[in-house]
């Protein structure tokens, strides 16, 4: 009877988090971006965040990510470098977080259910894609 219990405890925790980021409009994905991204980034993606003086190495500007590709912002490179797939030399020494990483750690909090953890990285997928296209917005 417990395993029942779980699993329906499971299935409504997939359909809040599946809830949650069907309604997840415009302002959370910025503040999505201003937590992870600004800091380094800076609210506008331009790369001179208030922490860029600690780096070795600047940010890039996020708004150019099309302009340095001839005109294609490829939506998988930037997911993979925001999710820590895929790292670029402009970061060096991984100075950028490894995103989705934190973002699991933090869906998951203590929990070491299979379910939770199935969820949480369809939640975290969802809000890394929303920030690329948020991304992609800038684009100059």
């Amino acid at each position: 009877m417990r395993l029942h219990h779980r699993f329906l405890a499971a299935a409504a925790l997939v359909v809040i988090v599946q809830a949650g980021a069907a309604v997840a409009g415009p302002d959370s994905v910025r503040q999505d971006f201003l937590d992870l991204c600004a800091d380094c980034h800076n609210a506008d993606a331009r790369g001179n965040g208030p922490l860029t003086r600690n780096l070795t190495k600047v940010p890039p500007d996020l708004t150019r990510i099309r302009a340095r590709a001839h005109g294609v912002f490829d939506e998988k490179a930037v997911y993979d470098w925001i999710i820590g797939l895929k790292m670029t030399n402009a970061h060096g020494s991984r100075e950028m977080p490894i995103w989705g990483d934190w973002l699991m750690d933090e869906a998951v909090e203590d929990s070491t259910s299979l379910e939770t953890a199935r969820a949480a990285e369809r939640e975290i997928e969802q809000r890394i894609m929303a920030i690329v296209k948020y991304i992609e917005t800038l684009q100059k």
